[in-house]
């Protein structure tokens, strides 16, 4: 917890994000000197800067060597499904408590994200997913995340690990019962077009589940895309081991005024569950456009996710919770932070507390020196 002060100093960052690393995901190291405070301030140090452990301890001087701080590193690492649960217990203490006191709803937004992965597994073969060729493989390491999404603070509530087999409706079940045990009250689910399947509108359902799912823009759905107005029809979607299933869909209709390059209508199709009749049809893209913030996340989480080719998934599932653990402290700082001192400040960008770590970072272990081999001639 950062105390309330006037002015945030960024050591205080650094103490408050090794701090709540520490308390929840015990790292017991043995045969060594290293500490879990030095092995998360590299770590720190490879999130911020997109680092591997290697090249963090290379530029840091005082640092432990890379090969030992991974050799303890991996040792005292648990299983992915235990270190799942400790990382989710790290990112449920950094919501603020009036969120898991409050009686109010919130929407929830479920999204998942590949890492591209180059190699073979290394126990089981369903540690690694596939899907459509990205960044030249079609293998990758999937995690799921579920969010709150609310004005102006997007925080984090868990990650949850996607294997090979899992398909989307048990893996929306998982996220849905993460959000129930920490007794938070859904206003409504909000998913991308990849979670639009039969299994998965059943689920919600099921549950008595208010959501928006859009419909991906091709085949049958394009056939919906026509008139001069939005307006409420049903679909039909077809499953060929659950059959057919009709939804209730919401069809917009917007012009772009030549915003984002583009210029003219554009069509949008919604899946909707528990949507007010009395409702505007096209009120439905604007309630979507909160789980853009979701998309930013995943931005964010990927300036602050440290590189590595190990095949251990559970250092690559460490990594991605350390970045996601620093986006939630980020949104948490700048909650901190006074109408009046966001109205006379730079602007407080995500990148520039990246920054005020990595500097910290570097006057605890120094600099290490570049040694000339050959003259140099400095041009001016």
């Amino acid at each position: 917890m950062l105390k309330s002060r006037k002015i945030i100093h960024a050591p205080a960052v650094l103490a408050a994000f090794v701090d709540v690393v520490k308390r929840r995901l015990p790292l017991e190291f043995e045969g060594t000197r290293i500490t879990p405070a030095v092995a998360l301030q590299v770590l720190g140090y490879a999130s911020v800067n997109r680092l591997t452990i290697e090249s963090s301890c290379t530029q840091l001087a005082e640092a432990p060597s890379g090969n030992r701080l991974r050799e303890v590193l991996m040792a005292a690492l648990p299983t992915p499904p235990v270190l799942q649960r400790q990382l989710n217990t790290v990112l449920r203490s950094q919501l603020p408590k009036r969120m898991l006191t409050s009686k109010r709803d919130y929407e929830i937004a479920l999204d998942i994200t590949q890492i591209p992965y180059h190699g073979q597994p290394q126990d089981d073969t369903a540690e690694v997913r596939r899907g459509a060729a990205k960044s030249g493989t079609t293998h990758f390491h999937g995690y799921v995340t579920v969010s709150v999404v609310h004005t102006r603070r997007r925080y984090v509530l868990a990650v949850v690990l996607a294997r090979l087999h899992d398909s989307m409706a048990e893996l929306v079940r998982r996220g849905l019962r993460l959000v129930k045990r920490l007794k938070i009250r859904i206003r409504r689910v909000l998913l991308d077009a990849g979670f639009s399947a039969v299994a998965v509108f059943r689920i919600l359902d099921r549950r008595g589940l208010s959501y928006i799912v859009p419909l991906q823009a091709r085949g049958k759905v394009r056939q919906l895309f026509h008139g001069s107005s939005s307006y409420a029809t049903t679909y039909v979607m077809h499953s060929l081991t659950l059959g057919d299933y009709v939804l209730h869909a919401l069809v917009v209709r917007r012009y772009t005024e030549g915003r984002f390059k583009r210029a003219g209508a554009r069509w949008f199709a919604y899946a909707v569950g528990g949507w007010p009749i009395y409702a505007p049809v096209r009120e439905v893209f604007e309630v979507y456009r909160h789980r853009f913030g979701i998309e930013s996340s995943y931005r964010q989480m990927n300036q602050v996710r440290a590189r590595t080719a190990s095949r251990n998934p559970s250092l690559r599932l460490l990594l991605v919770g350390l970045a996601l653990i620093l986006v939630n402290l980020y949104v948490a700082l700048r909650s901190m932070l006074s109408n009046e001192a966001v109205r006379s400040r730079a602007w407080l960008s995500f990148r520039r507390i990246a920054a005020l770590i990595s500097h910290v970072i570097e006057s605890l272990f120094g600099c290490a020196p570049v040694f000339q081999r050959h003259a140099l001639t400095l041009l001016s």
